[in-house]
């Protein structure tokens, strides 16, 4: 889609133009092309939209100014509606990639109108109110199945609740998270402060784990909390305030297990840092070797890779500023703050926010909820829960249960153990009932449909009995049902939503159309673009600027020798070689063989202490010569242990380049002569015509 927009920017036309054509009085036509009639009207509202209004903003922009740029957007717009009828005219509004881009696009703008906008907005305030806070929590996990039997689920809630007791009862919280997870995996290896998970904030844990903990006030261990990975005791260790997303530090580290052995040369370090001495020069005395010669810059890191110690020194840290010595685990640290995000009003980081709950399971909750209001709002009948009407009894006669209009007997007695992974095969002759599970204004569901969705959707792993997840898989079914109908019916119900997937559509068409006419054709008319570079190269001149990405700036061809070590041949001798090597025209491949001659094979043995090559290289894009170097001659750099010898053979002027080093110019500007081309036949083929009247007639 970007690169969708970018084209259009570029075109000056947002595709934002109504269907309608206006043919009010008093609104004269201001292009045809085709016969096509195109009023003011709708010209204006493409013109105010793009060009007009921001013209309008502009200090001191004058009338003649206005008038150029109303101008140029009626060719503009003129061409675009004769690309666009061409592009209709070869069925590229119907082409299968439009339908299947366009279906894609039209998935993202559709899936705000499908969600409970109350629920959403109320979730989208909780978390931008938690995300001010970031929590240090431990937890103690009982392991149990999302879909476990009712009494093995119940078996894992006592068992933690009785976890908790002991927690609350005064037994270490760690010990009993090692305790648990041993009982589950005996051979897992066991960490430190098991169960520790660090600092954390909104959208880091699973939905209901972040909520228990968030409830939580510092010190508290609470109930037990049913995830999909079983039932958690969290313990809340910390709440901080202010620190949100990433943050770049440098560090100086001094490694010890020990706290009292480097306290000494952590304080001599700080005190140097108070006196001036600058960060960068004292990161040099750190343990961490790959930050050292880097001033002690670390990667950007969140606050949940950050050691829990990190947190309390760097809270209040602003850029600039330097933390006092502080001890961990892996030794002594000083830290210097860098950068630090901020957390931006909720409005610029909604979309953000959104796109996080389309993955977690907080998103399924304005989904549920909006599926059940649009059953009520477009008479979704669910049968398996509508009873039939039953006529009125005698009086004193028993009630009996009521009769609902459909069951999913059928489609139970059709699943066996095979659904359990997700291996479940069915033959649609197995499902002979034809009545109605679901109906909707435009479509009846039987079994069958369910069991097809199961069909493509099961997973392994699943052990509900076969009773529960045919009721899990049908609800899910009823809940897709709902919402592709209220999808179908967005355009009818959104002008808004409608006018936008127009929009879409209209800029793929032309993108596509662009693509194959203009873009690609280009690249692959192979002897049109020679024929083009033929007659561009004469036209480009050394003294305009904007020419110069279409020369060679001076170039060197250079023979470059390298010696790995001097011991085994010392630069003089290897320099009095290559002069006599010159002299009589010897290629690189036989100066490298007479070098090698003249080492000790048996002190030194490898092959590759000589080697040479050579290369063309051009003045700004190079690292072999200095300034003082770029003329012919031999010129020695030492590279310890070793050194270089570079011959310069050939000096070569400015010159224009070839097809093949210039060859991204030229086709950029091949395909804006293609397009040149295409729009000036087109305007011919459709007899566009622009009502210079009318356009006179335009007050700015």
């Amino acid at each position: 889609m970007k690169k969708l927009i970018r084209l259009i920017v570029y075109a000056g036309l947002l595709l934002a133009m109504p269907a309608a054509v206006h043919a009010q009085t008093g609104d004269p036509v201001i292009i045809e092309v085709a016969g096509e009639k195109i009023r003011l009207s709708e010209f204006m509202e493409e013109f105010n939209a793009n060009v007009g209004n921001q013209l309008a903003k502009k200090a001191g922009v004058t009338v003649a100014e206005k008038q150029a740029a109303l101008e140029e957007y009626v060719e503009l717009y003129a061409t675009f509606r004769a690309k666009e009828y061409d592009a209709r005219m070869r069925g590229f509004d119907t082409t299968a990639r439009l339908r299947r881009e366009l279906a894609h696009y039209r998935r993202d703008l559709a899936a705000p109108y499908l969600i409970d906008s109350t629920v959403l907005r109320n979730l989208l305030d909780e978390a931008y109110e938690r995300n001010h806070y970031s929590l240090h929590a431990a937890h103690i996990l009982v392991p149990v199945r999302p879909d476990a039997a009712p009494e093995d689920t119940l078996k894992a809630y006592n068992h933690a609740i009785e976890l908790r007791e002991r927690a609350l009862g005064g037994e270490d919280f760690y010990a009993l998270a090692t305790e648990e997870l041993h009982a589950f995996n005996p051979q897992a290896r066991t960490r430190p402060n098991e169960g520790d998970l660090g600092y954390f904030t909104v959208f880091e844990m699973v939905y209901p784990f972040e909520s228990a903990a968030y409830a939580l006030k510092v010190g508290e261990i609470s109930m037990p909390v049913r995830t999909q990975y079983g039932y958690h005791i969290i313990k809340l260790l910390d709440r901080v305030e202010g620190l949100y997303g990433e943050v770049t530090m440098a560090h100086i580290w001094l490694n010890s297990p020990d706290k009292e052995r480097r306290r000494a040369d952590i304080d001599n370090i700080y005190k140097q840092l108070l006196e001036g001495k600058s960060f960068e020069e004292m990161a040099k005395l750190s343990d961490d070797r790959t930050t050292a010669d880097n001033g002690g810059v670390l990667s950007d890191a969140t606050l949940s890779q950050l050691p829990p110690e990190y947190i309390h020194e760097i809270v209040d840290m602003k850029a600039g500023e330097i933390s006092k010595p502080f001890f961990t685990q892996y030794g002594w640290h000083i830290v210097k703050m860098i950068r630090r995000d901020t957390l931006l009003p909720l409005k610029q980081i909604e979309g953000f926010y959104k796109q996080r709950m389309s993955r977690d399971p907080r998103g399924s909750e304005s989904y549920k909820t909006f599926a059940a209001d649009c059953r009520k709002k477009y008479g979704i009948v669910d049968c398996t829960r509508t009873a039939v009407a039953q006529p009125k009894g005698k009086r004193g006669k028993k009630k009996t249960e009521p009769q609902m209009m459909a069951s999913l007997d059928e489609l139970i007695s059709h699943l066996n153990d095979t659904v359990r992974t997700g291996k479940w095969e069915f033959q649609e002759s197995d499902f002979t009932d034809t009545t109605a599970l679901i109906i909707t204004p435009d479509q009846r569901y039987t079994s069958l449909d369910v069991a097809q969705y199961i069909h493509r959707t099961q997973k392994d792993g699943m052990w509900l009995s076969l009773e529960f997840y045919a009721q899990k898989m049908f609800d899910e079914f009823l809940d897709s049902v709902t919402i592709k109908y209220a999808d179908s019916q967005l355009e009818k119900e959104h002008p808004d939503f409608a006018q936008v997937v127009n929009e879409y559509r209209r800029g793929l068409m032309i993108f596509n159309y662009n693509d194959e006419m203009i873009w690609s054709k280009a690249i692959s008319d192979t002897a049109g673009l020679a024929a083009f570079y033929a007659t561009e190269c004469k036209n480009k001149r050394l003294d305009n600027a904007e020419d110069s990405i279409y020369f060679y700036h001076p170039r060197a061809r250079v023979t470059i020798i390298n010696v790995a070590n001097s011991n085994a041949l010392s630069p003089a001798k290897a320099q009095k070689i290559v002069a006599k090597a010159q002299k009589k025209g010897l290629s690189s491949n036989d100066i490298k063989q007479l070098l090698t001659k003249k080492i000790n094979r048996k002190k030194y043995p490898d092959d590759n202490i000589v080697s040479t090559e050579i290369e063309v290289v051009e003045q700004t894009r190079q690292k072999v010569l200095d300034a003082r170097q770029w003329q012919v001659g031999t010129y020695l750099t030492e590279q310890q242990p070793g050194y270089r010898i570079v011959v310069v053979d050939q000096v070569l002027p400015r010159t224009i380049k070839d097809l093949k080093d210039a060859r991204g110019y030229y086709i950029n500007a091949w395909q804006n002569e293609v397009e040149r081309r295409l729009n000036e036949s087109l305007r011919t083929k459709y007899n566009v015509k622009i009502h210079r009247d009318v356009v006179h007639s335009i007050s700015l």
